[in-house]
């Protein structure tokens, strides 16, 4: 009899473990439906940080999984407005680890200063982070005067671009880059292959010349479709 229990713990404590860690409560679910429910759980400039600048500009410039959460997007979105005086907001996971308990769905993500900054925006750049060694940038949103300029800019540089799948489309009216006075914005999906080509040895403080080749890019499109607003 002891023998038997013996066995049946060894087969159970695992299982247990695994559903304690993986989907034992909404908390470690990583299942965060709103900024609210986040925060009652998390600590601001513990846990995550936001980060943000208003520079009155049409276009706002958006991470909303930066920092830890995908990484390489906040050094993208920040280094584009930065290049071109755009607003830019960043909602940055600074664990140590397992950051990913911080990303919101964008089309539920509601912290407040980041919604009222892109509300305020004619149109909005949300940039993503997304799996894949290979090098690809998926491009989405509902802005399509805005996302084919974009496209444009970043083929003749090179870069290979795609059509986001319907998962990643960033189509959704409740999607936060279309919440702007348009309606539409546009949302970029860096694969982990192409975030990693930006940075040197992973020190995202340094970045290579792929990364200024996108930054020219990016600049480039926002600058043609800012001509036409």
């Amino acid at each position: 009899m002891r023998k038997n229990n013996r066995y049946t713990y060894i087969i159970f404590l695992p299982a247990f473990l695994c559903l304690l860690l993986y989907g034992g409560t909404h908390y470690i679910s990583l299942k965060y439906n709103s900024y609210e429910e986040l925060k009652e759980h998390e600590e601001l400039n513990e846990d995550y940080e936001i980060n943000y600048v208003e520079r009155n500009s049409d276009i706002t410039v958006i991470a909303i999984h930066g920092g830890g959460i995908e990484p390489g997007t906040s050094e993208v979105a920040k280094g584009l407005a930065d290049r071109m005086d755009l607003s830019y907001y960043l909602f940055e996971g600074i664990k140590p680890a397992g950051n990913m308990i911080l990303h919101i769905e964008s089309t539920l993500f509601d912290e407040p200063i980041g919604r009222n900054m892109v509300q305020n925006s004619v149109s909005a750049l949300s940039i993503h982070g997304y799996q894949g060694e290979e090098s690809m940038i998926f491009l989405g949103g509902r802005n399509e005067a805005y996302r084919e300029s974009i496209r444009d800019a970043l083929q003749q540089h090179g870069f290979a671009v795609e059509d986001a799948p319907s998962h990643i489309s960033g189509m959704s009216e409740d999607n936060i880059v279309n919440d702007t006075q348009l309606g539409e914005g546009v949302q970029l999906e860096l694969t982990a292959g192409l975030r990693d080509s930006l940075f040197v040895n992973g020190d995202r403080s340094n970045t290579t010349a792929v990364y200024d080749e996108l930054m020219e890019s990016l600049e480039e499109g926002t600058n043609h479709y800012l001509e036409t607003v």
